[in-house]
Parts: structure tokens; sequence; C-alpha cells
């Protein structure tokens, strides 16, 4: 189902003066995303294609998200890479460790006639904003630092002839000093996605799965070779092995495919390892990279105390906690990944002309809301039994302090891969079982376990070496090893390499959230819950309230929160669900695409009739006993009428 964001950018731009800037990335491939910048800097606005039309990391056009623009408060519009490709005079990199061997110029495509004909029909001026420096800004003007390095890194994109580089940043604006160029250097993160799909994952999808798996394995130093071998002498076969179908249609979502028989002929040398030891390799070597990078600039004195990561790589987050035990300070751009360039366009042109003054953002809640009107609509539409409730922040901490799962629908959305409060399933980390638990409600396979809220003031007694990255963990990008305390009271947060992907909470940043955790401590002493996104396996993080139902429907969570003091109990609502998922069934049913899903929705109709008939026998057998009781009391009647209607002779008598 696609939303229509008309009145929602309509209500947004209205009362702005006018001046702003429109970013938008598009690359005919992933991670559509637009974003609206003030005049002077702020984000007003950002969202990604993908929550809008449900379909995970949607690269179709923009068109769906500029519903309802009032162009005539636009100013420009930046567009996160360039306008035509150009071979660079000067290839050479003196930071990236791994040269090809063999360099070459057919890397790049041009790009595709759809795009030129939408940014053709846009009616205001247009910039290019090269992708990578799109990363930095996108990274260094959220921080509010006064000056920093930015190392941005991912697999490149169309008509940038850089997939990363390293910058300098300060108030005069984002300078490049080393970049790589995908046409003379290996990228790590094509390694990474090779070594994802021949694990049996989805490549440019999964990947956070080998982070995650590579804790149980160890490094191996003949399966190192082997990955070693493919990064750089067989390089050419590895970028041989993916390619983009469907790039630039406007009708089919884009999908990057490998050749399975390429596939499996690279991965030969890996077959005989076992998986985990691979993705421990892989990990470990990619750790590598990234500091031999930073082990360089530091040796010419561009590393300063601060840095900003922003590309796909760090979205890996036990890279970024490597690199902040090598600088001082880290920053991690909250939308890490290419629907984060938006961001980064649009800032980089709103502050190209004055002196970056500093902006530290203190969420990324920059997504559509909705209003109550719109809440009881959808609650309606479902036909759910809900109550409202004030004081909602107390009634979720003792609910989870009893071990439910709740799902909160809060205000405006997240930009960016993570759910920090505001669209998140929450729930007690006491027990490690319930990772278990959660991940088959949620249809998930996981290797991680899910991620800790805790408030800031309570991350010391948590986990270790937080100073300096408190910033990062705010918006859950980074790990840090756990304390006792926590590996104690809090195990089903902690991963098995003892670290953990904490969200540091603040009033500021998430309110309700925050209140919820300070009410949950008071309750059990415990500082820290289990924070993870609202979403099923392979769909986005939920967007509208309707979104939020169906996923609560879907997962069978006992509580479902919405803005305003709305709450839907599953058990008050057992009968909708089993209504939603049988006639969710029968329309996945009808494409044989959807047969594992429909195979979902069956479970779950058989889990809910299941209970529904056990609820049906219990009230059979209270009913009957509640039949004996009221026999017995018309027996007890009957005799005390007859006893009562006795003369006191016969009584005396008897």
């Amino acid at each position: 189902m696609t939303a229509d964001l008309r009145d929602w950018n309509a209500r947004l731009i209205a009362p702005s003066p006018g001046g702003l800037v429109l970013g938008i990335n598009y690359s005919g491939m992933h991670d559509t995303a637009m974003a609206l910048v003030t005049p002077e800097g702020e984000v007003l606005a950002a969202c990604a294609l993908e929550r809008i039309t449900r379909v995970k990391q949607d690269g179709r056009p923009f068109t769906p998200l500029l519903a309802g623009i009032d162009w005539t408060k636009i100013a420009t519009v930046a567009i996160s890479t360039n306008e035509h490709f150009t071979v660079p005079a000067d290839a050479h990199s003196v930071l990236h460790p791994v040269p090809l061997p063999n360099p070459h110029d057919n890397y790049v495509s041009e790009h595709g006639p759809v795009f030129l004909k939408l940014l053709g029909e846009l009616p205001v001026p247009k910039r290019f904003v090269d992708h990578q420096l799109s990363h930095a800004a996108s990274a260094f003007y959220t921080t509010g630092f006064e000056d920093a390095t930015c190392l941005a890194y991912d697999a490149g994109t169309n008509n940038c002839p850089w997939f990363g580089g390293l910058y300098e940043a300060d108030s005069k604006g984002i300078r490049a000093l080393d970049r790589f160029a995908a046409s003379h250097y290996a990228k790590i993160t094509l390694l990474y996605s090779f070594v994802t799909a021949l694990l049996g994952f989805s490549p440019n999808k999964h990947e956070g799965k080998i982070t995650g798996l590579a804790a149980y394995g160890k490094p191996d130093a003949v399966c190192r070779d082997a990955l070693c071998e493919i990064l750089t002498a067989k390089y050419d076969h590895l970028e041989e092995l993916v390619e983009w179908f469907l790039a630039y249609s406007d009708s089919a979502p884009p999908m990057l495919v490998m050749d399975p028989a390429l596939l499996e002929r690279l991965g030969a040398k890996l077959a005989d390892f076992p998986r985990e030891n691979v993705a421990a390799t892989l990990q470990t070597l990619t750790e590598e990279h990234v500091l031999a990078i930073l082990v360089r600039a530091k040796e010419r004195g561009w590393l300063k105390e601060r840095i900003c990561l922003a590309g796909g790589l760090f979205a890996n987050v036990r890279v970024n906690q490597r690199v902040h035990e090598f600088v001082r300070e880290v920053f991690v751009a909250p939308p890490m990944t290419d629907d984060g360039t938006a961001v980064g366009a649009a800032l980089a042109v709103a502050w190209e002309n004055r002196p970056y003054s500093g902006r530290t953002i203190v969420n990324v809640s920059w997504g559509p809301d909705y209003s109550s009107a719109e809440i009881e609509a959808a609650l309606r539409h479902f036909d759910l039994k809900y109550e409202k409730v004030a004081g909602a922040e107390e009634s979720i901490a003792a609910e989870l302090a009893r071990g439910a799962i709740v799902g909160i629908f809060e205000g405006r959305m997240e930009f960016g891969p993570r759910a920090l409060g505001n669209r998140s399933i929450l729930c007690e980390a006491r027990e490690i079982a319930i990772n278990q638990h959660l991940n088959a409600m949620l249809q998930r396979t996981e290797f991680m376990p899910f991620a800790p809220a805790t408030r800031l003031e309570d991350a010391a007694e948590c986990y270790l070496g937080v100073q300096g990255a408190e910033s990062a963990a705010h918006f859950m990008t980074t790990t840090f090893e756990c304390t006792e305390k926590t590996r104690t009271e809090s195990p089903a947060v902690v991963h098995r390499d003892g670290t953990a992907r904490p969200q540091l909470v603040t009033r500021s940043s998430s309110p309700l959230l925050y209140a919820i955790l300070s009410h949950y401590r008071e309750l059990t002493g415990i500082p820290s819950i289990i924070n993870t996104s609202f979403n099923i396996h392979e769909e986005p993080i939920v967007c509208s309230p309707d979104d939020a139902i169906r996923g609560f429907l879907r997962s069978g969570i006992d509580m479902l929160y919405l803005q305003g003091g709305y709450v839907v109990r599953a058990s008050a609502n057992s009968l909708a669900a089993l209504n939603y998922l049988y006639d969710s069934a029968t329309e996945a049913k009808k494409d044989a695409r959807n047969s594992a899903l429909a195979r979902i929705y069956s479970e779950r109709v058989y889990s809910l009739n299941a209970q529904l008939e056990e609820k049906e026998e219990q009230i059979q057998i209270l009913a009957g006993a509640a039949d004996e009781r009221l026999r017995a009391l018309e027996a007890a009647d009957a005799e005390i009428s007859r006893l009562t209607s006795t003369s006191p002779e016969t009584m005396d008598r008897s």
C-alpha cells in the first residue's frame, strides 16, 4: 500500500517563508529519499521512499515523495550525485591500502533517461553535489563540531568516480584531502557483500547479519589469504559478479543480483571453512582496512581529534567501535547509507556561502506525523477495541515490567535505519530467551541480540568507553563493551563478544522513551530495555498508523501504544487479528511469489484460532461450573423455602 505525503508536505512547508533546499537521493538503484532544509541549515524534513511504498530500500523514482510540495517555497533542488561522469585527472590515493593490479575505466554507468527526464520536470534550479561529499556533509553538518576529519566509504554509485574519501571540515566548509577512485582501488564493501551472498543472505541488505555472525567464529589465517586473493588478484571477477537489474525502472523496484555460478566459483576456497569463521575473518579484515586508512591519515597530519563517518560501510557498528578506539571523538551520520545523502546534499548547498555555525541534532524525527483523527480512523478501519489512557509512560513501563512486548507509535517517524523510540518495539532484557521469542514474532533471523535503550545518565554503569562517542550512541551507531551489571541484569542485549549497541536516550532526544526508562528503573532497578525497530522482517519500519496496526496484528505483540494515549491490547482483539490475518493470507495466496508470506499468516491464524478455542473451552468450563453453582443455589433456595414453610411444631418434632 502506498501512502500519500500530499497533506504532510503541504502542512510542513506552509509556515516557511521560503528559500528551502530540497535534497534528493536517486541513483536508479536503492534508497531513494528526499529532505527539506531551511536557508539557515536546519533539517525540516526527511523521508525515504521505502517508508511510503512499503518496499525495502526502494530505489524507484522520487515522485511520490514530492506530492504536495509548494514549489514557490523551494529555492534549489540538491541532487546527491554528479550531473556528468568525468574521469578524474588524478586517481591516485595516498591512503587507500588496496590498489588494483589492473586499473580500469569501465566501472560507472551513466544516468538513465528516466533520471534525466524526472530532473528536467522539476520547476526550480538544480545543483549536483558529489555523492561522497554529500555523505560527509550529512555527518559534519549535524554534529555541531567546530572542525573534524570526515571519512566517507560505500560501494559507489552511478556517475561518481569515487567510492569514498577523506575530507577536512570546518567553518569554511568541507574539502577533499584524498579520494578513492573505483577505477584504481578495491572496495572492501564489495567483498563484504560477496560474503553476505556466499553465506546465503541477501547482499546490500543483510550485511549486518555477517557482523553479528562474526562474534560466533574465529579469524583464520588461511581464510584470510583466500579473502585477500579475491580482493586483489580476483577483483575483476568480484566486480563481474554484481549487477543491478531494473535500474531506473519506474515500475518494478531495482534489484541487486549476483551470478550464482560465478559466486560459487569465486568462493570455492572458502567452502571448507565454517561460515562463522568466514564472517569473523572478513570482519577483522574490514576493521583493519579502515584502521590502515586512518593510520596513514594520522601520519600525514590529516587526522583531527574528532572524526565524522558516513557511507554504507559505517552501518558496521563494530568498525565504528574500532574507529572510536583510535580517535578521541567519533560521530556517525545517523542515516549513514545512501538515503542520508539527500540530507547531506541539501545541507552542503545551504551552508556553502556562509560560515558554518554548528548545529547539533538531538534526534532524527524528520518524517511524517499523524493527527488523533487519523489515528482514530485507522483504529475504526481495523475494527479494534482500544482505550485511551493518561500517563501512558507509566502504564507502558508497568506492562514492560510484567514481561509484555509493546509497540510504540509516537510523533514523527525517524529518518535512517534505526528506530529510536518513535517507531519502536520495546520489551525487557532480563532473559536471553526473549531474543528467540521476539525474532519468531517478527519473523527475523538475526545473530545479533537486540539493542538496548538506556538513559544517558545511566550509561557509565552499563557500558565501557562511552566517552567521546556519546553523540554516536544517541543514534545507535556504535558498540561498546558491557559492564558486569549489564551482563548480569540485561543479558538479552549482550552479544557473544560482550558488546552491545545501545541507544543513549535524553529527555530532549526522545521524551516518551526517556520517561518510560525512568519509570521502568523505578519499578525494577534495571536501567535498560530492548528497543528494536517496529517492522516485520523484510519490511521497512512502520510509517503510518495503518502500518503500525498491521504490524501489531501480524506479529502478535502484546500491546500497541499510539500517540495521544491510545492503547490497543492483543488480548482484547483476537477476533480482529484473526480476520485481518485471514484476509491477508487470502490475498497472499493469489500470488505464488507470496507463498512464504501466506504460510506465515496461516501460522498466525492457526495460533489465534487455537487461542480462541482455548478461551471458548475455558468459557464453557466456567459456564458449566456456573450452571452447577446455580443449580446448587436453586436447591438450597428450595430447601430454605421448604423449611421456612414448615410449622414450628413440625420443626420441633423433626
